[in-house]
């Protein structure tokens, strides 16, 4: 089973990720579009005590019906507080949004499972 990278604060996972940024700013959040179990949350089976999460898709949530995919990062946070905990790095925002639908998680093991079947992308742009 793959272990989620965990940062204690917002702040902290900012600093190491500062290219999918998680707003600090709690209305920003919040039109983010994420995954929640249809508002139950995900339980925290793996690192803490059944703290309830969500999944947060960045940068800037996932892409809704007719917006353009990213690559970017998919995390857990307790409902936008930390920790954070980092699920997958250079994944399609779409893909990661359409297999926690279709697989619908509802534990932070089971979200991990979704995230590692998906495809990673790695840049081949020129430096």
């Amino acid at each position: 089973m793959p272990v989620a990278e965990r940062f204690p604060s917002l702040h902290a996972y900012n600093l190491a990720y500062p290219h999918a940024p998680l707003p600090e700013n709690r209305r920003a959040r919040e039109q983010m579009r994420g995954f929640d179990a249809a508002g139950l949350g995900l339980e925290d089976d793996l690192l803490s005590s059944g703290a309830l999460l969500t999944v947060e898709f960045l940068p800037g949530g996932a892409p809704g019906t007719g917006d353009l995919d990213r690559i970017g990062t998919v995390v857990a946070t307790r409902w936008g507080q930390g920790p954070v905990y980092v699920l997958a790095e250079s994944v399609s925002l779409r893909s990661a949004w359409k297999a926690s639908v279709e697989q619908w998680p509802t534990t932070l093991s089971a979200a991990l499972s979704v995230m590692a079947g998906l495809r990673r992308y790695t840049s081949t742009l020129p430096s």
